[in-house]
């Protein structure tokens, strides 16, 4: 599965560094830029999801900026927030006539941000269960036991197992999610609610 791929304009750089590593421990890819110009350069090339952009910076400000990600030679079509110390009703509804899908106010708290990022990415953890689990019952708990840190001896012990049958049933795990390593199917069944 491609990351999903964030713009992230702010002329802050603490701002900027803040939501970028936010993004980037949340799983996303990051581009980061500190104003207008280099918002649009690194939106054509960068070609992101989404863009989180800053409304007060200098030079143009984010209304600006979002006209021009809109425009050629950019023409970006993704969903772009605001993301702005500007509250009062007026400027959220300038930024929401513009197009924006959505408008967050500084001082914000990381995890409602990356809530929102979800909504508009169409990521939803309501999604979970949708998706069959095409795993055993004991297969889970291999998976579980070896995705909370034990190793294959203290999954062997626990489950009454011998160790080539915990690494049988792992095998069988990356065969019927496609997956190459623990990590891969520990990621996917925590994505799809099974473990």
């Amino acid at each position: 599965m491609t990351k999903r791929r964030i713009l992230v304009v702010d002329d802050e750089p603490d701002i900027r560094r803040l939501v970028a590593e936010a993004l980037a421990s949340a799983g996303y890819e990051v581009e980061v830029a500190a104003d207008g110009d280099e918002a649009v350069r690194r939106g054509g090339l960068f070609i992101p999801d989404l863009v989180l952009l800053d409304i007060m910076m200098p030079g143009q400000d984010g209304f600006t900026v979002y006209e021009r990600l809109r425009q050629k030679p950019c023409a970006l079509g993704c969903p772009i927030i605001f993301l702005t110390a500007k509250r009062e009703i007026t400027d959220k509804l300038h930024g929401f006539d513009k197009g924006a899908v959505d408008y967050i106010t500084k001082p914000f708290h990381v995890k409602e941000l990356l809530a929102r990022l979800k909504v508009h990415l169409g990521d939803l953890d309501a999604a979970k269960g949708d998706v069959p689990n095409p795993m055993t019952e004991r297969e889970l708990q291999v998976l579980r036991m070896l995705a909370g840190g034990k190793t294959y001896k203290q999954v062997a012990r626990a489950l009454e197992l011998s160790q080539s049958t915990v690494r049988n049933h792992l095998h069988n795990v990356y065969h019927k999610l496609q997956v190459v390593d623990r990590a891969q199917a520990v990621i996917l069944s925590r994505e799809n609610g099974w473990i």
